[in-house]
């Protein structure tokens, strides 16, 4: 109830701004879309937000027959992550061009009686521009999300595991260093999408997370290079030793990203190098130190993603293609497992091929249909970096069907 309070007041700022508008120099505009998704899965599989981010397929889990129960498929339709924004152009600050924006959907965490629909946050920042330098402060995409390039799949997925998917508080300065070129840093917070095991890591470190990147743009070509790192705080107390702990959690990144249009076509494509990053909604995470001491210590478990798309430049008609591929290369440090501290553990490698098409049957409304065939390496045990060995795979059709309404 208090978050439907919330989105009402929302709408009444909205609304109130929008009236005021002349009188007060500000230019109020409210956008969003309905969308409906409706999906079948033909194996159980871990999801995120409602079953419309998906992560990869469930391995076996045998009844008291030895019958596979995640071999069942499934399927629901959701209108969960349709959104609104509202965004504010106002008066010149310090000589820059002011802006806010606010935007939210409806795939918060489910309430303890189940119900599907839970107003959340996804963007709320405020921008101020100059002629080169640029400052951005509040929850925005995390540096690796390149609103210049990424997969723009039927499902709500873009990409993940693959790409990452992220949203932080942070603090972003940028600065055009020529025409073409543009360097920002990035000091940030975790907020809803936090490492696994280590929802007060940021808390309770002093450290935030930091990264730099370079965006080089000309006419149909894109190309960015981001890296950056992060040190977490998990454990005020070592859940070994029952004493007061400074352990560390460290993680880094390292991510190059292009885009080139081809006549008829765009190509986009990344390669990501990642080391305990569970926060993106990739694999990986934290495993522990084989140290052969009392205290636990924590190594990340490093992963490497690639994904590339193929999209129809097409106004009407627009069918595409993602490929990903996903490998878990083993943590740093010699290790063992940290249950609750990873997303897919236990898988060595993975890939989808995603095709799709998108029917635009006006610029603002569209209809979607894409088939998602995903294949995860599972381990039946470990190496002695963490890594997954004795491999089993298990596969996953998902057919997405969609219709968007934007506004």
């Amino acid at each position: 109830m208090n978050k439907l309070i919330s989105l009402a007041l929302l709408l009444f700022l909205a609304l109130q701004l929008s009236a005021q508008e002349k009188e007060k120099k500000f230019k109020v505009e409210i956008h969003g879309f309905v969308g409906v998704n409706g999906y079948y899965d033909s194996r159980q599989s871990v999801t995120a937000r409602n079953g419309n981010i998906y992560l990869f397929p469930k391995p076996a889990s045998l009844d008291s027959e030895g019958n596979d129960i995640n071999s069942i498929g499934n399927f629901d339709v959701d209108a969960a992550f349709s959104r609104f924004n509202i965004g504010v152009s106002g008066p010149e600050v310090f000589g820059a061009k002011s802006f806010a924006f606010i935007e939210g959907d409806f795939l918060g965490d489910k309430s303890p009686d189940h119900q599907d629909v839970q107003f959340r946050l996804r963007h709320a920042f405020i921008r101020l521009n100059w002629d080169k330098t640029s400052l951005l402060v509040g929850q925005y995409w995390h540096p690796l999300f390149i609103t210049d390039n990424f997969p723009r799949t039927v499902n709500l997925s873009c990409g993940t595991p693959y790409h990452p998917l992220n949203r932080q508080p942070m603090v972003r300065l940028g600065y055009q260093i020529s025409e073409r070129i543009e360097g920002i840093g990035f000091i940030m917070t975790q907020n809803d999408f936090a490492d696994k095991g280590m929802s007060k890591g940021f808390e309770n470190s002093y450290v935030p997370e930091m990264a730099l990147q370079f965006k080089y743009k000309q006419n149909d070509f894109f190309a960015g290079v981001t890296g950056g790192y992060k040190a977490l705080r998990p454990e005020l107390v070592d859940p070994n030793t029952g004493a007061i702990t400074k352990e560390t959690a460290k993680g880094h990144y390292f991510a190059g990203s292009l885009k080139k249009g081809i006549g008829p076509i765009t190509l986009k494509t990344e390669a990501l190098y990642t080391a305990g990053n569970t926060n993106l909604v990739m694999l990986g995470g934290f495993a522990e130190k084989d140290n052969n001491t009392p205290e636990r210590e924590y190594t990340a478990i490093k992963n490497f993603a690639f994904w590339a798309d193929i999209e129809s430049n097409a106004e009407k008609v627009k069918p595409g293609i993602l490929i990903g591929y996903t490998q878990n290369l083993g943590a740093i440090d010699k290790a063992v497992p940290l249950s609750g501290f990873t997303i897919g553990g236990n898988i060595a490698n993975m890939y989808s091929v995603v095709p799709r098409v998108i029917f635009m049957a006006t610029p603002k409304i569209w209809f979607g249909l894409e088939w998602m065939y995903v294949v995860a390496a599972y381990g039946d045990s470990y190496d002695e970096y963490a890594k997954p060995i004795d491999l089993t795979n298990y596969t996953n059709n998902r057919i997405t069907a969609s219709m968007r309404y934007s506004f």
